[in-house]
Formats: structure tokens, sequence, C-alpha cells
């Protein structure tokens, strides 16, 4: 009998895969994280509220918040095993106070409009079942002169090796769903395992 291959949300739900995935992810997380707090000091940001889009472990927004001590930091994802890494990293890094990680769909933002200066998306757009949607609620709670930054894997030869590179976007690919949402205007760019927009 031929087994239906597990949802997204199925694997994420579960606690080694969670924990696994935090751990081989963490450091370019980190190092994502350090990239964006360059970008935002290089643009003029001190203070305000920033949102990380499907968080995963936390890694990207706790080094924001290590960065921008004047800021709240919220990030949100669909994985409860995940945002419990998150939820321990925070305490331990004794931010509390100014991170919360919440439950909340991607594609269904649970934020007024407007409500943030900044908002991140890192690794997502190949996941979610409607990238539209959630492009689209991004836009929808940034403010008219946010910052925004989003960074998924391209697909590549790289797919022999990596199976998640299968799945993920070519640039050309990214752009033309781009064109699809109402997203603001932005600079793609490209490199060999990655690429990114910035609005």
């Amino acid at each position: 009998m031929k087994r239906t291959p597990l949802t997204h949300e199925e694997i994420f739900s579960d606690e080694n895969f969670a924990r696994r995935y935090a751990k081989n992810h963490q450091r370019m997380s980190q190092k994502l994280g350090e990239t964006y707090a360059r970008k935002l000091k290089a643009g003029g940001f001190q203070k305000g509220r920033i949102v990380d889009v499907g968080c995963g472990a936390g890694a990207t927004a706790i080094v924001l918040a290590q960065k921008f001590v004047d800021c709240e930091v919220i990030g949100i994802d669909l994985s409860e095993p995940l945002l419990k890494i998150a939820r321990e990293a925070v305490q331990a890094e004794k931010l509390g106070d100014r991170v919360k990680f919440e439950k909340a769909d991607v594609q269904a933002i649970p934020y007024e409009d407007n409500r943030f200066d900044v908002v991140i998306n890192l690794n997502m757009v190949h996941l979610v079942a409607d990238p539209v949607k959630m492009l689209n609620e991004m836009e929808r709670i940034l403010k008219p002169d946010g910052m925004l930054f989003i960074a998924d894997l391209k697909r590549s030869w790289l797919a022999i090796i990596e199976k998640e590179i299968k799945a993920s976007l070519t640039l050309p690919e990214a752009k033309a769903l781009f064109k699809q949402s109402n997203l603001r205007s932005g600079v793609f760019s490209g490199g060999l395992l990655w690429w990114r927009f910035e609005g």
C-alpha cells in the first residue's frame, strides 16, 4: 500500500523533527538576523515593531531583539514544537519582556493593518499552501513606510542532493509570483542558494 506523504503541518508538529530542524538551521537564521540588522541600521531604523513571519525556532528574531534594544519583536509560526524551542531560547537570553512567539497562520495573520515597522519572512514562500495570500497579509500589516525583507531557497541543480531545494522557486518564478500579490515594489537579488526581496 502506497503511503500518503506527510503535509508540512504534520512534519513540523513532530517534536524530534523540530529539534533537528532548529539545530540544522540555527546558524543560518542567526546570520540572516545579523545581515538584516545591518541593513536596518543602514536604513536608519532604531526602534519600533518587528515581526518575523514564519519564525521557526526564533533565532533571527532573537538576534534582531539583541541588536535593537528599543524594539518589540514578535515571531509567528504554526509549529508548536518550534515555538516551544523559540520560547526556551528567549528565556535563556532573558529577552522575554521584548520578544514574543505566538502561534498564527502566516496566510491569515491576526494583527491589525499597518502595525509593524519591519516585516521579515525567511524560507517560507516554498512551504505555504498559498504564498500569494501570505504576501498580501505581510503587506497589510506593514506600515506604508515600513521595511520588508523576504528570502527563500532558490531551486537549482543542488536539488539533486538537497530535496528541500526541489520544492523551492527559481528567481524568475519568485518574481512572477510576487506580481500576483499586492506587495509593494522592491528589489530582487539572487545567489547560489537563495533569492531575496527587499521593499
